[in-house]
């Protein structure tokens, strides 16, 4: 266990930080190829706590924070030649607030001296008598909340409908196709920035028949079973997906597998089968190929060797047999039982950078809950269409790449991330010629961009919202990038 110290200016003072390096934040797995170990939180706890004691009862110093973190994290310096934790360098990362710490201790209580107090000499700020003053002054001032919208009835601008009365994305998907037959419902924009064959709501309803019909007859499926959906960014995983939900099947989506990742991405990819039982893997042409690929195939059947999971058969969905009919005529309805409140037909997995996994499950009234949320928040409309790019597989990616144009009758263009890593422009190019209102990226898009020096130049002056997601803390260059693109001066008076 090796660690290090430094001070940091806090509330006036300098106060003593201690960052400690050791084996037990460690979450590698015990044997190569399987499950990430749990953090011990109690014992990093007492830990901290053991540290901040001796430290008082040994130096009379009061420490103000302990940060454990894994072995060989901390940054540092060749002195005497030897390699040492720089002190340095640890502040300014904890300033930075990049410090990968696994579990943090504070002594606020202990170490900050200078906490203001109020009038009352029994407690100060948080005191009851506090408490009460500030009840007094603030009561007949409006509540703040955040994060919960009211707004009970969504409407349809096109026919002045409730959006409400839709109990999941499929049967509004109905009510559009028998409004909207003809009109653009999904195009794929590809490398050059030219459209691909448009698909209209009509056709969209019955490749996604095609496929639902294809999952029934093909590959046996049953209401309820659990499909990882592995596709590209594609047309394909966009009619999978509804085809999932009419058959009443759990989706999984998943990003493909990277050849030079198989190390990580097989274990998780067979975790996920063991754990949700998973009954299939769809694919397009693209993946196939991958997964027929004789590394790939070697790897993923050692890697269940070991692990003892029964890798399922997968299924290529890009071209199954064709259908003149739609979902309702086929009899592909959503069952009332479908819609019930805890009933899951989508799961999102999402990995931690310590291959730690998250896998959130969600319902109808969910799906349809997060888009009304879209769009309230960011007042979109069926005038302006959809783009999708990148992290299609969950979150606001999913949101926009497979729900959003329906929920609002807008065409969606999908913009490949394959494309957009050769050529970054492109998806500006896009943004400016479809006049998109409303665009979701990503921290690394935007540092991929600026080290293109792309966007410049694309006159996005109809572009309102730009959601820029990280994992950490945002960084000043990518804002003062994204400004420019945006060009807020141009609406001054929105």
């Amino acid at each position: 266990m090796t660690s290090s110290a430094f001070d940091s200016h806090v509330n006036g003072e300098y106060l003593p930080i201690i960052l400690i390096e050791t084996q037990a934040a460690s979450t590698a797995p015990t044997n190569p190829g399987g499950p990430p170990r749990q953090l011990d939180i109690p014992f990093l706890d007492s830990l901290a706590e053991r540290v901040m004691d001796v430290l008082y009862a040994e130096h009379s110093l009061r420490v103000y924070c302990v940060m454990i973190t894994l072995p060989n994290a901390l940054p540092r310096i060749v002195k005497n030649g030897r390699r040492e934790i720089g002190n340095m360098l640890c502040r300014k990362e904890f300033d930075a607030g990049s410090l990968a710490c696994v579990h943090v201790k504070f002594g606020v209580d202990r170490a900050v001296q200078n906490l203001p107090f109020g009038d009352d000499p029994q407690g100060g700020v948080w005191s009851a008598l506090a408490s009460e003053r500030r009840q007094a002054i603030l009561y007949a001032q409006e509540k703040q909340y955040s994060g919960v919208d009211y707004r009970e009835v969504v409407m349809d601008e096109r026919t002045s409908t409730p959006l409400n009365q839709f109990s999941n994305i499929q049967d509004l998907m109905q009510w559009r196709v028998a409004r909207q037959t003809d009109e653009l419902a999904i195009c794929s924009i590809d490398g050059r920035g030219r459209e691909g064959k448009g698909v209209n709501w009509k056709k969209f309803d019955q490749k996604v028949a095609s496929v639902a019909q294809y999952l029934k007859h093909k590959v046996k499926v049953q209401p309820g079973d659990h499909l990882v959906l592995m596709y590209t960014h594609s047309e394909e995983f966009v009619f999978a997906v509804h085809a999932c939900f009419v058959v009443g099947c759990v989706a999984i989506p998943m990003a493909p597998l990277d050849q030079n990742r198989l190390n990580e991405d097989a274990p998780a990819l067979l975790h996920v089968i063991a754990d949700f039982r998973v009954k299939a893997i769809l694919v397009n042409n693209d993946v196939d190929t991958v997964l027929k690929q004789k590394p790939v195939t070697q790897h993923l059947k050692q890697s269940a060797v070991v692990l003892k999971v029964n890798v399922p058969s997968h299924y290529n969905t890009s071209k199954p047999p064709k259908q003149s009919s739609g979902c309702r005529d086929l009899g592909l309805t959503i069952r009332p039982q479908w819609v019930a409140k805890g009933h899951p037909v989508l799961v999102w997995v999402f990995w931690t950078p310590d291959q730690r996994r998250i896998a959130v499950q969600l319902g109808h009234d969910t799906i349809m809950a997060l888009c009304k949320v879209q769009k309230e928040t960011c007042q979109m409309t069926s005038s302006r269409p959809v783009l999708g790019c990148v992290r299609s597989t969950m979150g606001l990616g999913f949101i926009h790449t497979v729900l959003m144009g329906i929920y609002l009758a807008a065409p969606t263009y999908l913009v490949s991330p394959v494309d957009f890593a050769q050529n970054p422009a492109i998806l500006f190019q896009t943004l400016a010629r479809y006049k998109i209102k409303d665009n979701y990226a990503t921290t690394q898009m935007m540092d991929h961009a600026m080290t293109m020096a792309a966007g410049k130049a694309a006159g996005l002056h109809e572009l309102k919202n730009l959601m820029i997601v990280g994992e950490g803390r945002a960084t000043g260059d990518v804002c003062e990038f994204s400004f420019p693109i945006i060009d807020y001066s141009s609406r001054m008076d929105d």
